[in-house]
């Protein structure tokens, strides 16, 4: 009798881990922010400017795939600013986009739909290979032993925060690759931290972790330069003494 309670003792573990395979994560993401106004701006439009901007995401996931999305489906209300800058009056306008992220592991692939002024595009692309360097550092996050990863040879410093105790190797921001689910992100020391908020283990419905479709497909290269493109034609409209809104992220 000893002998088989002893064995259920040691199976037990194992059983946990098998159920810690799918759900949803909530996580808050936090983006500085480095705004950039006319030297002549007035000091009350100065202190109304937000230092940083918080979202609520969730990261829906199985034993080989994930969704990384906003937590809700509904469009967020635009942050609006009014003030005095340059002999007449600036409105800052910032606008939370609608971006999804899939990533499977099984079959090496990446989509991503992304908005970007008004547009939508998918970008798809094969993962990056992450070269991560795990330390012995600990700590707690919701209750979860997390260990700390550093990623190498990247432009920004990228930590991240992991658990075994979930043991699927994805996270949030499409970053992965670590033995256990990445509860913690610090991008770029500080620039962006993404952070647990709640944990949930169950069952999910089968259209929770779907490929996005939405938005005219290109390749990540392809992106980034219309997005370098539009922010050159900006910067010429404005004629180098406007107001420029940066989000680091």
């Amino acid at each position: 009798m000893q002998k088989f309670i002893f064995f259920l003792f040691l199976l037990a573990p194992w059983v946990l881990a098998a159920q810690n395979t799918e759900g949803q994560i909530s996580y808050t993401e936090t983006v500085q922010l480095r705004i950039e106004l006319p030297p002549d701006a007035s000091e009350e439009m100065k202190k109304m400017l937000p230092s940083s901007r918080s979202n609520q995401q969730v990261l829906f996931f199985d034993e080989k795939s994930c969704l990384y999305r906003d937590a809700s489906e509904t469009e967020a209300e635009p942050t609006e600013i009014n003030g005095q800058a340059g002999g007449g009056e600036v409105r800052i306008k910032m606008m939370r986009p609608e971006n999804r992220l899939y990533r499977d592991l099984e079959s090496d692939v990446v989509v991503e739909s992304r908005e970007f002024m008004g547009r939508f595009f998918l970008i798809k692309d094969a993962p990056k290979a992450y070269k991560w360097k795990i330390g012995a550092e600990q700590k707690e996050i919701l209750g979860y032993r997390c260990q700390k990863a550093v990623l190498q040879d990247t432009s920004r410093k990228v930590e991240a925060w992991f658990t075994p105790q979930i043991p699927v190797s994805l996270g949030p921001v499409g970053y992965a690759e670590l033995p256990g689910m990445i509860l913690e992100l610090n991008i770029g020391e500080g620039q962006t931290v993404v952070a647990a908020s709640k944990v949930e283990f169950k069952k999910l419905d089968k259209k929770a972790i779907e490929k996005p479709t939405k938005g005219k497909e290109c390749t990540r290269a392809e992106y980034e330069k219309i997005v370098e493109e539009k922010r050159k034609e900006m910067q010429a409209e404005g004629g180098g003494g406007g107001m420029r809104v940066i989000i680091r992220n």
